[in-house]
């Protein structure tokens, strides 16, 4: 059976992340202290952190995979107008950051892939300073269980009172919202939910399969990723439905906004 390759499959360009990044980049800029460093974890392919250090942002982006970390070195090589960007490799319940290191952090799909994910929350709490703010997503709907969880190594599926606890236990303030209804669930039930059932259950390379093939071909495609990314905005009318596919918190931790970072 096969299983998501992190960084590597078409969910990691495709329209469904990108618009996942835009609502959490909208989520930064929502009383989100901008100055100084900002951890990314775990930072993936990159995207994120490219476009917080385009903005001017100093990025930390932390990765368990050297693989992912090579290929983020490679993107922002390229990339016009980056600005500061450290890689490290770090296990997500273990920083290796001193206390009060970073005024914001950010970790999209991540928890729930991580067997002690309270520890990971305690981490990204810890490693903030007071007043720096913990923004991040993760599937909602323990109901909606599908295929999909299996193909991506999901442990588990979140309620919204379930995250609010586990941050608030870590010593944040969370402001928890479920998003991704209609358009986005529909989006999930009658296509990628069925693409990722055929990943699943394909033994072989993702090239060896036409469809999948096309379906990768079509998720590169910036100008439709756009387009649907578009439509799924629509989405925003409907937040707070107990039906969307994922949670978007925003965790401060408490103390004075803004208080120097330790160096």
């Amino acid at each position: 059976m096969g299983k998501a390759e992190w960084g590597a499959d078409p969910e990691f360009f495709g329209p469904r992340h990108a618009h996942r990044e835009r609502r959490i980049m909208h989520a930064l800029r929502r009383g989100v202290v901008k100055d100084g460093p900002h951890l990314e974890c775990a930072a993936g392919v990159g995207s994120l952190s490219l476009t917080l250090s385009q903005g001017g942002r100093t990025v930390v982006a932390a990765d368990l995979s050297l693989r992912s970390l090579i290929q983020i070195a490679r993107r922002f090589e390229t990339a016009e107008g980056a600005g500061g960007l450290l890689l490290v490799v770090a296990d997500i319940t273990r920083l290796p950051f001193a206390d009060h290191s970073f005024t914001s952090a950010t970790s999209a799909e991540t928890l729930e892939h991580v067997p002690e994910h309270e520890r990971a929350v305690e981490e990204l709490a810890r490693v903030l300073v007071p007043g720096g703010a913990l923004v991040g997503s993760v599937p909602a709907g323990p109901a909606q269980w599908s295929d999909w969880d299996e193909w991506a190594g999901h442990l588990r599926r979140y309620s919204r009172p379930q995250m609010e606890d586990m941050l608030g236990r870590a010593g944040l303030e969370p402001k928890v919202t479920v998003w991704g209804w209609p358009l986005l669930r529909l989006y999930d039930d009658l296509f990628l939910k069925r693409v990722n059932r055929r990943r699943l259950h394909h033994d072989g390379a993702l090239e060896d399969d036409r469809t999948l093939r096309r379906v990768s071909g079509l998720g590169r495609r910036r100008s439709l990723v756009r387009l649907v990314g578009s439509i799924f905005a629509l989405d925003r009318f409907f937040d707070g439905s107990p039906w969307g596919v994922g949670l978007l918190f925003i965790a401060r931790k408490p103390g004075r906004k803004g208080e120097e970072v330790k160096r």
